[in-house]
């Protein structure tokens, strides 16, 4: 069961990340365990 919740975290995470053009992924972790992911993008003006 942790082994699947593990799964979904990190899916998750390579989502936020391929989404971003420009910006952070933030992950927060208490415990030793992933408890919050956060995303900022950013917008370029070239």
């Amino acid at each position: 069961m942790a082994r699947e919740r593990n799964e979904k975290v990190w899916e998750e995470i390579r989502k936020k990340v391929e989404e971003l053009k420009y910006g952070n992924v933030i992950i927060t972790i208490h415990d030793g365990r992933i408890v919050q992911v956060e995303t900022s993008t950013k917008q370029r003006f070239d």
